[in-house]
């Protein structure tokens, strides 16, 4: 697993330490102990760290050992300690880890790796692990980024096939995918974390989650629908989505599947909405173009592509337009003129470089 390899890193936090004989456990001499360096160094700056080193330190330094290491030597000796000095190394760990979470993430997060490792069935262990693993995603632009996504989507699955009433788990889907931008997955998370909870803060944080990202979620599914030619039903989402928030996005989408049913009066009348409401980016210019060419307003078509042009110079798809209208209403010259210009962008994809050059032979241009 690769994200073997980043918590191998953790390593380096840790020391290790030989018991003498003459220590109050047996169990633990002959084989080297680890603690966790920041709770030594601290305890030394504090003036909290007796000359004895407590028997939690050891504890916590061999569930972070486990956390950081799953491979290292003395795993199962470790493993056997912890199981004859704690009654539930789960629970051990969920519980010190949130008590530590808020001064030292990283160890909160190996505390509750290491009792994963050591019980994957521990439900609530899992969801914590999974519930500190996943933000490392958005922490920096970190190589492991996918896989610490993936791992906590796998844990969290799993705990609500162990127990499907797990609300806290539903709920964390939730914000995992609105996190992702999946909004229509995120949604029916956490409709089935409000289903499964019962206490009435946690069903109005849920609610306040929904209402957050009911909006994108609609604009995801009316997206599905455009993909599947399903322009009726986009719209019916588009325009009950408007009735109750004005949003550009919305209007844009609108736009489009008005267009795909050739309802082009509509159409533009959605893409002027959305410029209206703040919206510039090119696919807008070259879809409102568009419809009002297929609308029998081709001098119209053309100054909308002319503002286009004037936000995004030197689009290709915009100039394309262009050259299409004006070899329409017979502006041949002008045609020409931007036909030999759009030949010399390098961005230029391979189809419209073939259609000019079609369009050359054709016009004899």
């Amino acid at each position: 697993m690769r994200l073997d390899d980043y918590f191998l890193t953790f390593t380096k936090n840790l020391a290790y330490l030989d018991l003498k004989e003459s220590s109050d456990y047996p169990v633990l001499e002959d084989i080297p102990l680890p603690i966790y360096v920041d709770d030594m160094q601290s305890g030394i700056m504090t003036g909290t760290m007796s000359e004895r080193i407590e028997i939690e330190n050891f504890i916590d330094g061999m569930l972070i050992n486990i956390g950081a290491d799953r491979e290292f030597l003395y795993n199962e000796e470790y493993k056997a300690i912890l199981t004859q000095f704690l009654d539930d190394i789960s629970k051990y760990a969920s519980s010190k880890a949130i008590a530590v979470a808020d001064e030292d993430l990283n160890k909160a997060l190996l505390l509750l790796r290491g009792g994963y490792i050591l019980n994957s069935s521990d439900n609530y262990n899992s969801y914590l692990y999974a519930r500190f693993l996943w933000p490392k995603a958005y922490d920096s632009d970190d190589k492991y980024k996918e896989d610490f996504i993936r791992e906590s989507l796998d844990i969290l699955q799993n705990t609500i096939v162990n127990d499907e009433n797990f609300a806290i788990s539903y709920y964390e889907l939730g914000n995992i995918y609105a996190n992702l931008g999946e909004y229509i997955k995120a949604r029916s998370f956490y409709d089935k974390a409000l289903q499964k909870t019962d206490a009435p803060e946690a069903e109005n944080e849920i609610r306040d989650k929904l209402t957050e990202i009911n909006d994108n979620a609609e604009i995801e599914e009316s997206l599905y629908f455009i993909g599947k030619g399903d322009y009726n039903n986009a719209i019916k989402k588009l325009t009950g989505l408007l009735s109750n928030k004005k949003r550009a996005d919305a209007y844009y989408y609108l736009g489009v599947a008005y267009q795909n049913i050739g309802q082009y009066e509509n159409s533009i009348m959605a893409f002027e909405n959305a410029l209206d409401a703040g919206t510039e980016f090119r696919e807008l210019y070259n879809d409102y173009a568009v419809s009002l060419f297929l609308n029998d307003r081709q001098l119209d078509a053309l100054s909308v592509i002319a503002e286009g042009l004037e936000k995004f110079p030197q689009d290709p798809r915009l100039v394309y337009n262009k050259i299409q209208i004006n070899l329409t209403i017979g502006n041949i010259g002008k045609a020409k003129e931007d036909i030999d210009e759009l030949l010399t962008y390098d961005d230029l994809t391979d189809e419209i470089r073939g259609n000019l050059l079609i369009i050359k032979d054709q016009y004899k241009i």
